[in-house]
């Protein structure tokens, strides 16, 4: 049975607008499993950034949804953090990156924005930014695609011959 790709992305790659836009695509939003306390009035991005009680089957509940959307969709985007890179090293999960050029910061905060992340979520990633792409490079991935100004990653796997199929 054909395995579906997992891409593991920096924050605003665009995986939840590809999640959203293509039946083959999942994007498995961390929070959903990360946390017991998502109320549905307050957008995801809102709710980024604040405190909430964390899911006591947290990270397994979300690695086991990984596992199976990889038997599902032919495209599973997940959050980059290294200890789900560290998950799929050590479990024999292959993945490739989606990160933002690392010399466009202003892009990623610009995103942020737009979406309605706060101020804490912002200065958090802004404090990762570096380090974590400074940790994928190092890791055993298949691809790394990179994201540049004008680009989506969307467009970025139509130039690398992935096929969307719309909804």
């Amino acid at each position: 049975m054909k395995q579906g790709v997992v891409i593991a992305g920096f924050a605003t790659c665009g995986k939840s607008t590809l999640g959203k836009k293509y039946k083959n695509v999942i994007d498995l939003e961390s929070s959903n499993y990360k946390h017991n306390n998502n109320p549905e009035n307050i957008p995801i991005e809102m709710r980024k950034g604040t405190k909430r009680e964390i899911n006591q089957e947290w990270p397994e509940n979300y690695y086991q949804a990984i596992a199976e959307a990889i038997n599902k969709y032919d495209v599973v985007l997940v959050q980059l953090k290294p200890e789900h890179l560290d998950h799929f090293d050590k479990n024999n999960i292959k993945y490739s990156i989606a990160y933002p050029n690392i010399n466009d910061w202003k892009t990623v905060k610009m995103k942020c924005i737009d979406r309605g992340n706060n101020q804490n979520f912002i200065k958090k990633l802004k404090e990762v930014f570096v380090p974590y792409y400074e940790d994928v490079i190092r890791r055993n991935y298949e691809n790394l695609y990179i994201i540049n100004k004008n680009e989506t990653l969307e467009s970025v796997l139509i130039k690398n011959n992935f096929i969307l199929k719309d909804k």
